[in-house]
């Protein structure tokens, strides 16, 4: 008789979210990203990356909302 050991894969799943990061990205212009958090509840959860400002910002559109000016840690590489 085999006998298995059976793992809470509830517990290895949130080690690997707690684990990973957003993936990594290099920012550039006419990139589509998700928002970490989007600025209104109702706008949608994606821009497009337009230009960087010199001190490191981007001009970004988000549709039905507009520009905005993000950093990078506030966006991730669309999956």
């Amino acid at each position: 008789m085999k006998t298995t050991t059976r793992q809470n894969p509830s517990k290895n799943t949130r080690n690997i979210r707690q684990n990973s990061s957003p993936q990594c990205l290099i920012p550039l212009p006419s990139t589509w990203v998700t928002l970490l958090e989007p600025p209104t509840r109702s706008c949608y959860d994606e821009a497009l990356l337009m230009c960087q400002y010199p001190d490191s910002h981007w001009a970004a559109w988000i549709p039905d909302f507009g520009e905005i000016k993000l950093h990078s840690g506030q966006f991730c590489r669309m999956s």
